[in-house]
């Protein structure tokens, strides 16, 4: 066994531990094509991402997830309640790990105006329970860069929530 095969196979293992959201998915809907899991699967990890970074979960948040969830949904057989639960239960067990494995895929399979689309669901998602912290500010810079928006989305889509920005108060 080279060396390689070793690191090739321990990465292997890195991406089956920290995709563990997807493969839940996979396993209750079973007949959802690959591209709807993907993004189903990353858009709910982001979400739950956003809403969890400062270590609270809002019950204004959750519902915001939910509903969000529903608008991305591009399969019928997804139940977003569902989906809402398993996506928080898997960022409080990664605690942040799993991040990039969200917004790479997505690159690939949503355009530029759907990836906006989707920063702009995240800030409504800060915004939810009445302030969008710092801390939940940050996180969203992060997958702007990592979803290849610029500055300017994320500007953008940041004023939509301008009166609920913690640090402006």
């Amino acid at each position: 066994m080279s060396i390689f095969s070793f690191f090739k196979n321990e990465n292997e293992s890195d991406v089956k531990k920290y995709s563990a959201l997807h493969e839940k998915l996979q396993k209750e809907y079973p007949s959802m094509e690959e591209k709807e899991l993907v993004i189903t699967s990353c858009v709910a990890g982001l979400l739950a991402r956003v809403a969890y970074v400062d270590f609270e979960l809002d019950p204004g948040e959750m519902e915001q997830i939910k509903e969000t969830l529903k608008n991305w949904s591009i399969s019928s057989l997804v139940h977003s309640d569902l989906i809402a639960v398993m996506a928080i239960d898997h960022i409080k067990e990664m605690a942040g790990l799993e991040n990039h494995l969200y917004v790479h895929p997505l690159k690939e399979h949503l355009n530029s105006d759907d990836r906006f689309k989707l920063l702009k669901a995240l800030f409504i998602l800060a915004a939810s329970d009445g302030e969008v912290a710092s801390v939940e500010s940050e996180e969203i810079r992060t997958i702007t860069k990592g979803l290849e928006l610029s500055n300017q989305h994320f500007l953008a889509a940041r004023a939509e929530v301008a009166t609920f920005l913690k640090a402006l108060k």
